[in-house]
């Protein structure tokens, strides 16, 4: 039995086991038979509606789910300071000049497993100039990893070069040995100043100066901040890449199947908090909508953002399946059902790449995305119908749900 995600509009997410997932594909076209001439003729101007039904059975969990592990990004396309420049790389006019500043650089941080301890242990990441020889790394309560940047040659390659270290250091969490790469998952990505031209110091198209650091032990101990610093003496790092606080982290919990269905009736009221739209998911990808053309949550405009109403309201719905011809070694790897929106979108199987339950970052904290703002990470959704009953000789309780897939919504 399969379990989908109900997703809120707090990145929040509620899983539920589904034992019968339906798509209602209905398409506006018509079609009249001609006169005389007996011919038919159709009319199709592209209209389709798209529900989606649910049923299944909440039971009592056996075990914690729903929780998931505190991440930071690292975007070195991106300027952290509070210089009025998007970029890292504007700041400088040659990546000599950006490449040097970061000599003495420092982030430091914690992971899950070290805040649990409670041992005082943490990890440095340290930038320095090998030139002058090389430097090795400190396996201790203070952990220290070295990343060599005289020798990088792009922001990209800086980045390659920290998630290397990374990925070979080892440090300390309860006074054990553990590989960096056992206690987070590291992954790289476009920045998001991909936008930009070759002629920045990056030389290569923003395509992986991302980096997403995330805890693989669950929890909301795990978020924390972040320091950014700089050892070289009456120095600070003023002129940084981006780097965000530990966020996002929460804990597994488990939950009766009354817990379920109170949480379920607790959306009875739940409010759209005025509309979400994006004019990229309006066009799809016949136009390239510049991002300074912004999506709109009307929710932060009327600042009722932070109204539990709003918050709970229900934006996506998330349907996992494995798939085979998206994963080149041949395994099966999950994916989740997308509907595309808009003219020239396309989601068949093959260019269905898009990582299960992706995050982004906004504002300095990493979250889950609203699927009404950003394509590609579920089905945007109103929830239409909500039905519980109890079985008393069976003794659990049943839903059925229905959702209308929608792209742009407006609503109190």
């Amino acid at each position: 039995m399969p379990k989908i995600q109900i997703i809120r509009r707090d990145s929040s997410v509620i899983e539920l086991d589904a034992s019968d997932i339906n798509f209602d594909y209905t398409r506006g076209a018509v079609s009249h038979a001609m006169p005389i001439i007996a011919t038919r003729i159709g009319l199709d101007m592209n209209q389709t509606q798209i529900g989606i039904s649910v049923e299944g059975i909440l039971r009592d969990d056996t075990m914690e789910s729903g929780g998931t592990g505190a991440s930071m990004t690292w975007d070195l396309s991106l300027n952290g300071s509070q210089n009025m420049f998007a970029a890292w790389s504007q700041l400088y006019s040659t990546w000599s000049g950006q490449r040097a500043f970061t000599i003495g650089a420092q982030i430091r941080f914690q992971s899950t497993g070290q805040i649990n301890e409670g041992l005082g242990e943490h990890i440095t990441v340290k930038l320095y100039d090998g030139s002058g020889g090389t430097s090795s790394n400190v396996n201790a309560t203070n952990s220290i990893i070295y990343v060599r940047t005289d020798q990088s040659t792009s922001t990209d390659d800086l980045a390659d070069r920290i998630v290397a270290a990374l990925n070979a250091a080892t440090v300390k969490v309860g006074a054990s040995n553990a590989a960096v790469s056992s206690i987070f998952t590291i992954t790289q990505s476009a920045g998001q100043q991909q936008t930009l031209s070759q002629e920045d110091q990056s030389g290569s198209g923003f395509d992986g100066e991302k980096i997403t650091i995330k805890n693989t032990v669950q929890g909301i101990a795990g978020n924390h901040t972040v320091i950014v610093s700089k050892n070289t003496s009456g120095q600070t790092w003023n002129a940084q890449f981006s780097v965000t606080n530990m966020t996002g982290g929460s804990s597994a919990k488990k939950m009766s199947m009354g817990d379920k269905v109170q949480d379920l009736l607790n959306m009875a009221n739940m409010s759209a908090g005025g509309a979400l739209a994006s004019p990229s998911l309006a066009v799809g990808s016949v136009l390239e909508i510049p991002s300074s053309v912004a999506s709109v949550d009307a929710s932060s405009l009327l600042r009722v953002d932070d109204m539990n109403t709003v918050k709970k309201y229900i934006v996506g719905l998330r349907v996992p399946y494995e798939s085979l011809v998206t994963d080149t070694t041949g395994n099966q790897i999950l994916r989740q059902f997308l509907i595309p929106a808009g003219i020239n979108t396309d989601y068949s199987a093959e260019s269905n790449t898009y990582e299960y339950d992706p995050t982004s970052t906004v504002n300095n904290e990493v979250t889950r995305p609203n699927p009404f703002l950003e394509q590609g990470v579920a089905i945007p959704v109103m929830l239409k119908t909500f039905n519980p009953s109890y079985s008393a000789g069976d003794g659990f309780w049943d839903y059925k749900m229905t959702f209308d897939a929608v792209e742009q919504l407006v609503g109190l």
